[in-house]
């Protein structure tokens, strides 16, 4: 396992097993509070939004608090790894110099942006479905019994099904970060373009077949704009679903109807617009280089 998959591993550990803890936890706290309520007191709407308080703080804010300083950490270690790749690809006598502010400004903004999706994952893909739960409870007159075997069941499941989201989410923003370290990379050695790396075996998607088989020499210009309009969303000013439609906009991925097939059936091209840089969709393993035409 090399220096870039132990990261990746790492990245996944740090989300999963706090996400796993979170879960716990506010399972641990909603049934506490139905064993707490007074025998005679019936699930009402405000026992429902304590329940529901109690499941978005833990899995919202708290999960988003504890992962804050490592996230943040592996993430800089992603962007740091991009730019050693650029500078073991570039010729002698280039030079991408020392780690510095512009540097450390996309890592800082890297990781605020993450940390924000990090931190809507629960309000984004997994509030409705308790918010369904708690209430269906009420409109099929649930017992505080029936609601706690119900929420345990549930919160099982969410922590069951968990590892799979967080493994493909640790792979593809851990790609995405070293990729833009490289582009930063590209930038500071002064290159002018770069070319895909597509890894070709039985997992080789017909996306990136089609892209190994054109072959492209990419201008460097369009991506690192691209890179740097994805940097200036402010989360702090955007809806997650305002912030989501922008990233995709400005980056898309290629969808399966854009690849162009010769008459054997072989992946030979693409059209339309996408992204111009990997990932190119879901646990892509392409990657870019500059070492053909680094300048």
């Amino acid at each position: 396992m090399n220096y870039y998959d132990r990261l990746m591993l790492e990245y996944y550990r740090v989300l999963n097993n706090a996400w796993k803890s979170e879960i716990k936890d506010a399972a641990r706290l909603a049934i506490q509070m139905l064993s707490d309520m007074p025998r005679a007191e019936k699930l009402n709407k405000d026992a429902i939004d304590r329940l529901m308080g109690i499941i978005n703080t833990q899995l919202g804010d708290d999960f988003a608090a504890l992962v804050n300083e490592p996230v943040k950490a592996i993430i800089d270690r992603c962007v740091r790894l991009g730019l050693r790749d650029v500078q073991v690809q570039a010729p002698t006598k280039t030079s991408i110099g020392l780690w510095g502010i512009e540097d450390q400004h996309l890592s800082s903004t890297i990781q605020k942006q993450q940390l924000f999706w990090i931190g809507n994952h629960f309000e984004a893909d997994v509030r409705q479905n308790f918010a369904d739960t708690l209430t269906k409870a009420i409109e099929q007159g649930y017992t505080k019994e029936m609601l706690a075997d119900t929420l345990k069941d549930q919160f099982n499941d969410l922590a069951n099904r968990s590892s799979h989201y967080w493994q493909g989410l640790a792979e593809h923003t851990a790609l995405r970060i070293r990729e833009f370290g490289r582009l930063q990379g590209y930038r500071k050695a002064k290159a002018k373009y770069y070319k895909l790396v597509v890894i070709l075996d039985d997992r080789t998607s017909d996306i990136c077949r089609a892209l190994a088989a054109q072959d492209k020499v990419y201008p460097l210009n369009g991506a690192i704009e691209v890179m740097d309009n994805m940097m200036a969303l402010d989360t702090r000013f955007n809806s997650l679903d305002d912030a989501r439609d922008y990233i995709k906009a400005l980056a898309p991925w290629i969808k399966d109807d854009q690849i162009e097939y010769d008459s054997e059936m072989n992946p030979v091209g693409m059209s339309g617009a996408h992204t111009p840089f990997p990932p190119f969709h879901w646990k892509c393993r392409t990657t870019s280089s500059g070492s053909a035409r680094i300048n």
